[in-house]
């Protein structure tokens, strides 16, 4: 796990460094937004990293007021859209300040990028990123089975159940059918009122 006489910049910035995961990068993928700063701020831990891209690399930075884009979410939800390879279902709860086409490159890579889910499994623990992983596939999978039971719960009331509910033109001719009634009954008692 982490080296004790390492801070943990300067640990994920060793990792960062290594030839292993610079060669991972593909070449020239960074160029459009090189020299670009970008802070995840993690909201419910109030803990904020920059990084900034350089050369096609990622260097993590001290704190500075000076970035170019910022990312709001929780730090389970930014591990959980990296372990997901980046999901409509965690990538909406990612809020984005700033120069959003630096902050789509980067998102692209987070969520495409088997380096950086090796660098969370190597932060969290193969057993403690793979429990997360499995429990985010069971939490996907319960949601799709229960909106595609409902949906089909939707779909019977609106083919079968509906046939019992009458329709416009059944009120109608219902009214109509009193109208006349009325009408009628008005009539038998105007006749024989007198009798």
């Amino acid at each position: 796990m982490l080296n004790k006489e390492l801070s943990f910049i300067g640990y994920v910035n060793k990792v960062l460094a290594s030839n292993i995961f610079v060669k991972s990068i593909p070449e020239n993928y960074f160029t459009d937004i090189d020299d670009k700063k970008i802070k995840i701020n993690l909201k419910d831990i109030e803990y904020s990293i920059i990084i900034k891209i350089k050369d096609n690399t990622l260097l993590l930075i001290d704190e500075e007021d000076d970035y170019d884009v910022e990312l709001i979410a929780t730090p389970i939800t930014l591990i959980l859209f990296i372990l997901s390879k980046g999901s409509d279902k965690f990538s909406s709860k990612i809020i984005i300040n700033g120069d959003i086409e630096t902050a789509n490159k980067f998102n692209k890579f987070l969520s495409s990028s088997e380096k950086i889910k090796e660098i969370v499994i190597h932060l969290l623990g193969e057993d403690r990123a793979s429990q997360l992983e499995d429990k985010s596939g069971k939490l996907i999978t319960f949601f799709k089975d229960s909106f595609k039971k409902s949906s089909k719960d939707v779909i019977d009331l609106l083919t079968d159940d509906l046939n019992f509910i009458t329709s416009k033109t059944d009120i109608n001719q219902y009214l109509d059918d009193v109208d006349d009634l009325k009408s009628r009954t008005d009539k038998l008692y105007q006749k024989y009122k007198d009798v």
